[in-house]
C-alpha cells in the first residue's frame, strides 16, 4: 500500500497530518529505503515505549529530545549560526550582531511574549518558513 492511498488515520487527532509526514519523509527517503525502514522502527519503538505507561513516556521524551539535538547540525540554522560564529570570531561584527547579542535578545523577547499568552493561545499552528511543514507550538 502506497503512503497516498492509505487514510486509515484520518479520524484521529494527529499531532502530525499525513500530508506533513510526506513532505518530511519523501524527500529524506525516496532513495533510500534502509533509512526508511530504520526510522519505522525507531518510531514502533517509540510507539511501544509510550504504551508501556508513565516512565515509557519520560523514555520517549528523552529520546525525542535527543534527537532534536542530533538533527541540529544538519539545519540550516546551524550552518547560518556557525557562518555568524566565524564572523564573530575575525572581530568583524558589531556588538548588536553578534551571537550572544541577538541570541539573547531573542530568548528575551521570546520569554516575554509567552508569559504573557493563556495556555489556549499556544495551541495555534504555524508554518516552517523553510519547509511548509505545518507546526503546533508550545
Amino acid at each position: 500500500m502506497s503512503a497516498p492511498e492509505y487514510r486509515e488515520c484520518g479520524c484521529r487527532k494527529l499531532l502530525a497530518d499525513q500530508e506533513t509526514w510526506q513532505i518530511i519523509l519523501d524527500p529524506a527517503f525516496c532513495n533510500d529505503p534502509g533509512a526508511a525502514n530504520s526510522l519505522a522502527h525507531l518510531l514502533f519503538v517509540l510507539k511501544k515505549a509510550v504504551a508501556s505507561g508513565p516512565e515509557g513516556s519520560m523514555r520517549v521524551i528523552n529520546t525525542l529530545q535527543d534527537g532534536i539535538r542530533m538533527v541540529w547540525p544538519y539545519t540550516e540554522e546551524h550552518k547560518l549560526a556557525y557562518a555568524l560564529y566565524e564572523i564573530y570570531l575575525s572581530g568583524d561584527l558589531k556588538p548588536w550582531d553578534e551571537p550572544r547579542q541577538l541570541l539573547e535578545g531573542a530568548l528575551e523577547r521570546s520569554k516575554a511574549e509567552h508569559k504573557g499568552k493563556s495556555p489556549k493561545a499556544t495551541g495555534r499552528k504555524s508554518v516552517s518558513r523553510n519547509h511548509g511543514v505545518a507546526q503546533t507550538r508550545t
